[in-house]
């Protein structure tokens, strides 16, 4: 056993100071001509309306999208009178901003459920992780 190791650490050594030279790949010429376009065109005219509008958004969270969706009922409840038939429409937003929400969540939260997920291999650079019973010593 404690052979083993300084052989994956002298292995591992080996592979970072190979790699080092190719630290840093090339891009692809198509690549830079787009990334200069559009460097020269942000220069030129800066983000448009939709660049902006969609750099704002992206910012919500689903945690936010849900208290916005349940304030707007809790509004639409209390203030039903003054609002009128606005009333019900707020709830109506306020119920599918809620459910979005709640529904995207469980969607992307999926992947970090450990509920019925079958056991993955962990791997580092190729190689399988395994962690045995007993702890190994330097």
């Amino acid at each position: 056993m404690a052979g083993k190791e300084p052989d994956k650490v002298t292995r591992e050594i080996e592979e970072l100071l190979e790699k080092l030279d190719t630290f840093v790949p090339e891009e692809r010429l198509a690549s830079k001509i787009r990334s200069r376009r559009k460097q020269q065109r942000d220069i030129e005219h800066g983000p448009s309306w939709f660049d902006r509008v969609r750099a704002r958004l992206s910012r919500i969270t689903l945690g936010q999208l849900m208290l916005t969706g349940l304030a707007l009922m809790l509004i639409s409840y209390f203030f039903r009178g003054p609002l009128g038939s606005l009333a019900g429409w707020m709830t109506i937003a306020g119920l599918l901003m809620t459910a979005a929400a709640f529904v995207l969540s469980i969607m992307g939260g999926g992947s970090r459920s450990t509920i019925g997920t079958s056991r993955v291999q962990r791997r580092w650079r190729g190689q399988i992780i395994e962690y045995g019973s007993t702890p190994s010593t330097l």
